[in-house]
């Protein structure tokens, strides 16, 4: 497994859990625990992207400078 691999699980890890709490949390929006959660595991997913961007470029569409920034390869299914 690679290390850009590797990091794309993380993220996706991270960020599973921050969806599922903000699940959670539009039921229970006064739970101080959960929030607390969430702004933990978002503390550590903001580095991890920011380490991938730099590293890989952009996770999406949106966070791309440019269209043409979004393209450049190589795409997920020519680096395996």
């Amino acid at each position: 497994m690679t290390e850009r691999d590797i990091l794309i699980k993380k993220l996706a890890s991270v960020s599973f859990a921050m969806f599922e709490l903000r699940l959670f949390l539009d039921t229970h929006p006064d739970s101080t625990e959960a929030m607390a959660k969430f702004d933990e595991l978002d503390n550590i997913y903001r580095p991890l992207r920011e380490k991938y961007e730099a590293e890989y470029g952009p996770l999406t569409s949106k966070e791309a400078a440019s269209p043409v920034q979004w393209i450049k390869g190589p795409w997920p299914w020519e680096v395996m």
